[in-house]
C-alpha cells in the first residue's frame, strides 16, 4: 500500500508541475483516494494499538506470572509491533503529504478560474 501510495503522489506532483488544472471528475477522483487511503491508515491504526495493548498486557503479566511461554509470546508481539508501526508511520504522513498536494490542485484550480 505504501508504494501505491508513494506513486499516487508522484503523479500528482507531475500533475501540479505541469499547472494544468484538474476537472472537477478529477478532483472528486483524488478525493475518493484520499479517503480509501484513509480508511487504510486507520485500518492500521487499529492494528498498531491493539499489538500495543497486547504486548504491554503481556509484560505486565509476565511479570506477575514469569513463564517461559508467555516471554515468547511478548517478543512475539513485539517483533510484530515494530513492523507495524513503521508502517503505519509511512501511511500516516503519506495522507498527510496527500493533504497538502490535494490543496496545492485546488488552488491550481482556483487559479484557473480566475
Amino acid at each position: 500500500m505504501i508504494k501505491k501510495l508513494d506513486d499516487y503522489l508522484s503523479l500528482l506532483k507531475r500533475l501540479i508541475a505541469k499547472g494544468a488544472p484538474l476537472t472537477a471528475d478529477q478532483l472528486e477522483s483524488v478525493r475518493t483516494h484520499i479517503g480509501f487511503f484513509q480508511h487504510e491508515r486507520l485500518t492500521h491504526e487499529l492494528v498498531v494499538l491493539v499489538f500495543a495493548l497486547l504486548s504491554v498486557l503481556g509484560i505486565l503479566y509476565f511479570a506477575i506470572f514469569p513463564d517461559v511461554p508467555v516471554f515468547c509470546l511478548d517478543v512475539l508481539f513485539l517483533a510484530l509491533l515494530i513492523p507495524y508501526i513503521k508502517h503505519y508511520y509511512n501511511l500516516e504522513n503519506g495522507v498527510q503529504q496527500l493533504y497538502e498536494v490535494y490543496d496545492e490542485l485546488e488552488k491550481l484550480d482556483e487559479n484557473a478560474e480566475k
